[in-house]
């Protein structure tokens, strides 16, 4: 597969902002029979009428969601309030794409109604086509858990890897879009379906703070919704931790690393949980995703510097998984999902992430990515089957 990015800073014209960007993807792309683009945008602009743009201009999908603090990333690093293209062409692969109405009134409903026109469409392309991984992007809406649409979107796809991420603003919670070809919506869900020569690498670097609580078994729980640890309130726990006391208004520094009790699909891997806040009358503690019952918990404290760590490290083990996963596919595509606390964590430090891309990333990669408000991610995959998990606070990479 071949890939090539572009950027513009250009928010206002929309169609000067399309020329901009296709303009530099064709100076660096040599496109093949088949093409696809994903557009990181920005939420204060008409990023729906970009897409189309894009779209009718290389003629082909254009889809992606807007970014939390206008912050992206790609080869070239770090950068706040622009938009990023980019574009992957092959002979030997097919893309089909499709985007929900909205999702408040009947969510499941259309996620599986977008899943299935987008599969559709792949047939139309060649009835032997079967896809080998899905692009998810999704926006927050009331009516469902980002954790239940990612577990819908794997029932459907039949526990393929899903990659993607929910699309983010500038914290105000209202302003997130997806969009897809010129259709967009702050309650919607866009679905790419990847077929043919495709063989992608997936990891996930979690936070890693010095501080920590030893792990403790939820005893009640619903949804994001921690109730009781061993038997007693939730906040009983957390308030044992430094820094946290009944002056405490906000917990965006401290993570949950929780262990998912075993099912048919749990690889026993922890995933990141990132905590929202606390009643002090009711003893819960609420999260930014689920947490089920029975599953153990441990508590970390989270700093700029952690989230630098952990960057680096993960980006050398996925470029270790790269070079051992090399059996002649010639990889050209990384599309990075990291989480807009980890740019909250990093405060004055916050060009870290888009340096170490820079600093460690072969340059034979075109790479993209954006601050997000929950990443999804595979933790493990084999025989083509994945565990796919919503994340907080993690730094995921896909490459294929």
């Amino acid at each position: 597969m071949r890939s090539a990015t572009a950027i513009s800073y250009e928010l206002d014209d929309i169609e000067a902002s399309a020329k901009e960007l296709t303009d530099q993807i064709r100076e660096k792309l040599t496109f093949g029979k088949n093409s696809v683009a994903i557009l990181h945008g920005q939420p204060d602009m008409e990023i729906g009428e970009l897409s189309g743009a894009v779209s009718r201009e290389l003629g082909c999908h254009v889809m992606g969601g807007t970014a939390a603090a206008g912050a992206i990333l790609t080869e070239d690093g770090y950068s706040e309030l622009a938009v990023a293209l980019h574009v992957m062409s092959d002979d030997d692969c097919l893309f089909s794409a499709a985007i929900s109405s909205s999702m408040e009134t009947e969510p499941e409903k259309e996620i599986t109604d977008t899943y299935r026109k987008a599969y559709a469409l792949l047939k139309e392309k060649d009835a032997a086509a079967e896809p080998k991984m899905v692009i998810c992007v999704a926006a927050i809406v009331g009516s469902i858990a980002s954790d239940n649409v990612l577990a819908k979107v794997s029932e459907l796809c039949g526990n393929l890897p899903v990659f993607g991420y929910i699309a983010a603003d500038d914290f105000e919670f209202c302003k997130q879009q997806v969009y897809l070809d010129g259709e967009s919506g702050g309650d919607r869900i866009a679905i790419l379906l990847l077929s043919g020569n495709v063989k992608p690498v997936f990891h996930t670097a979690n936070l890693q703070g010095e501080k920590a609580l030893e792990k403790r078994l939820v005893t009640k729980a619903h949804d994001n919704v921690i109730c009781e640890i061993e038997g007693a309130p939730a906040y009983e726990y957390i308030k044992v931790f430094p820094f946290i006391n009944d002056e405490t208004t906000v917990l965006f520094n401290y993570q949950f690393f929780v262990e998912v009790p075993d099912d048919e699909f749990n690889d026993g891997i922890p995933v990141s949980r990132a905590l929202s806040s606390f009643d002090k009358e009711t003893g819960e503690v609420t999260c930014f995703a689920n947490v089920p019952e029975n599953s153990y918990i441990g508590l970390l404290y989270c700093t700029g510097n952690d989230v630098a760590a952990t960057s680096e490290t993960g980006i050398k083990e996925f470029i270790d998984k790269l070079k051992s996963a090399d059996d002649g596919y010639e990889y050209s595509t990384v599309f990075i999902t990291t989480c807009s606390l980890r740019n909250m964590f990093l405060a004055d430090m916050k060009e870290t992430e888009g340096d170490l891309v820079k600093q460690y990333f072969p340059p034979n990669l075109s790479i993209s990515g954006l601050y997000a408000f929950g990443e999804i991610a595979p933790t493990s995959v084999s025989n083509g089957k994945a565990v796919n998990r919503f994340h907080n606070a993690t730094f995921t990479v896909c490459a294929f």
